[in-house]
This record gives C-alpha cells, structure tokens and sequence, in this order.
C-alpha cells in the first residue's frame, strides 16, 4: 500500500468479502492491538494471556493476507486449507470466543484489507508503535526484501485515522520501548483506559511459548518468536546502536517516523 492511499480506499477493499459483523455477546469485551512488525506487540498480547478471564486471538488476518484466495501476497507460498479463511471466518474466530475479554493482536497491514467500519466500531482499538529505526534494524535481519506495505507504517495510519477521526475512539498508544522499561506502569495504564483491572500475574510467565505453531506457519509465526518464546517476563529494551538506512529506504523510513511520531504523541 503507497503512502497515497486513501483510508476510503483501503477499507472498501474488504467489499471482495463479506464481512461478518454480528452483535456482541452481552457484555464481552473485544479488544485489538494493532501494531507494525517488531513492535514488541506479540510480548505485550502475552502479558494478557496471563488473565483468567482473557482469551487470545494471534493474528486473526495473517492467513487471510498471506495464504487465502483474497490474499494480497504469495510470499510464504500455498496452503489449500486456508484458501476459503477470509474475512468473515476471521471475524468470527474473534467474536466467536467465550470470556468476559478478547484480546487479538495483530500488523495492521495484515488486518486492513478484511476489516471495516463497523467491524472497528463494535470493539476498542488501541495500538502499539516502536522507532522505525529499531523497527528496520530487527525487520531488515528477518525479511531483507520487506515492502513499504510489510514496514507497517501506512496501514497502522490507515486504521488510526478510521478509529480516532471516523469512529472518534480515543487514542490508546503504547510505545514499545517505554512498556519494556516500565512494564508494570504501562500495563496499569493500558488496563486503565480499556477499563479492566491489572492483575500482577500480567507481568511472567512460566513458558513464554504462544501456541502449538502449525508446519505451514514456520516462515509466517515461528521465527518471529524466538525471542519471547525463551523468555519468562519482559525483557528490557537492547543497547540501541545507530542504524544505517540505506538511501533506497531513506523515504520509507521517513514516512514511518512522520506516523510513529503522531501516534507516540498519544502514548500512554
């Protein structure tokens, strides 16, 4: 997705499907995480997995965005099963879990292209941001080849701008570095404005692994991870060295620190 597109535009996208927006079981609260690639997001969805009163959803529209019939890229390759898993069977993977809370996380632009407005509007929408610089440096090891789109910037401001001027949601920003300083504080924070009670077990774990992972989903899920995947709580941020941006990327990059820098303005 260019820089370009417009939020009209990228949401009409969904229209190759129909999505299921069915009613809220009473009193079930939804709520989404949305993020760029190497936000520190996946360890932040952990922390609620610790809850006894949440249930999980990794990444609903990954397999719609990268394996299904109305997918937007083949990079991973083919998985018949998955070619009918589209927006309504995503959706309804979410709304389809019993539990006082439904936390899901997920990239935004994996999620951009199979959601809508009414979607949105039914659950509370928070995100989770990190320097572009930190972003490009992790992302660059693991995907060389990333595209604009892949960096995650644009979408993330394409959902951003639906939920905070269309909808009128008040911004809900973590900033990665700050929730691994002070985790405690950030989550306190967060389960504040979502209007849940923090519970210290939020904060470790005995076995950071997130799920039995599927064979298809080594390239997809599995070597993201690792990292929180041999851990027991959260880790504090890395030594942060200086990042090269090689000059091909050098407006890309600039584009995303324009969006982080807008929603970090709203961190909590």
């Amino acid at each position: 997705m260019h820089s370009n597109t417009s939020k009209t535009d990228s949401i009409s996208t969904v229209r190759q499907e129909n999505v299921l927006t069915s009613k809220l079981p009473t009193k079930q609260k939804i709520v989404a995480s949305w993020s760029a690639p190497r936000c520190v997001s996946t360890a932040f969805e952990k922390t609620f997995s610790q809850r006894p009163d949440t249930k999980i959803v990794h990444e609903p529209f990954t397999d719609c965005y990268y394996f299904s019939k109305w997918r937007k890229s083949e990079r991973y390759g083919e998985h018949e099963n998955l070619r009918e898993y589209g927006s309504a069977k995503a959706i309804q993977h979410i709304q389809s879990n019993v539990a006082p809370l439904v936390f899901f996380k997920e990239l935004a632009f994996q999620g951009l292209y199979y959601i809508n407005t009414e979607f949105l509007s039914s659950i509370i929408n928070t995100f989770i941001v990190r320097h572009p610089e930190e972003i490009f440096a992790s992302l660059y090891t693991l995907k060389p080849d990333f595209t604009e789109e892949e960096f995650g910037f644009t979408a993330l401001d394409n959902i951003w701008i639906i939920v905070t001027e269309e909808l009128g949601q008040e911004p809900i920003v973590v900033e990665a570095n700050d929730f691994r300083r002070h985790p405690e504080t950030i989550l306190r924070r967060y389960c504040d404005r979502i209007k849940v009670e923090f519970i210290p077990q939020m904060l470790s774990w005995e076995n950071g692994q997130l799920k039995q992972w599927q064979s298809y989903e080594v390239e997809s899920q599995v070597k993201w991870h690792k990292t929180l995947e041999s851990s027991t709580g959260i880790l504090r941020p890395p030594k942060k060295d200086k990042v090269n941006i090689p000059s091909k990327h050098k407006m890309l990059y600039h584009r995303a620190l324009n969006v982080y820098e807008k929603l970090s303005h709203f961190k909590l």
